[in-house]
């Protein structure tokens, strides 16, 4: 498995790619997936990492009203690229799956 190395060197990918839908959640090379629930959008973390194939999660994220009352991205969930994301995005966001 994962060494700590590999834990803290992914662990970083993640924190760069939230910082970076967090700027721009439109961003270029972001999905829209809108057809799971509205504004949903899928942002490949190998975009973060700069490099094709060093990362094989996705970010699943909304904008909306943050805890303290501000606009805001909210990220719904971190997702290997191989799941199926349609239920577990809608049970973030309170909806009984379809």
């Amino acid at each position: 498995m994962f060494g700590t190395h590999q834990l803290a060197a992914y662990a970083a990918i993640i924190e760069k790619g939230i910082g970076m839908v967090g700027e721009e959640p439109e961003r270029v090379g972001s999905i829209d997936r809108s057809s799971i629930a509205p504004d949903v959008r899928l942002f490949h973390l190998e975009l973060a990492a700069g490099r094709r194939g060093a990362a094989a999660h996705c970010l699943y994220c909304t904008t909306g009203r943050l805890a303290n009352g501000e606009a805001g991205v909210i990220i719904l969930r971190v997702l290997h690229e191989g799941m199926e994301p349609r239920g577990k995005l809608l049970r973030a966001l309170g909806r009984p799956p379809t």
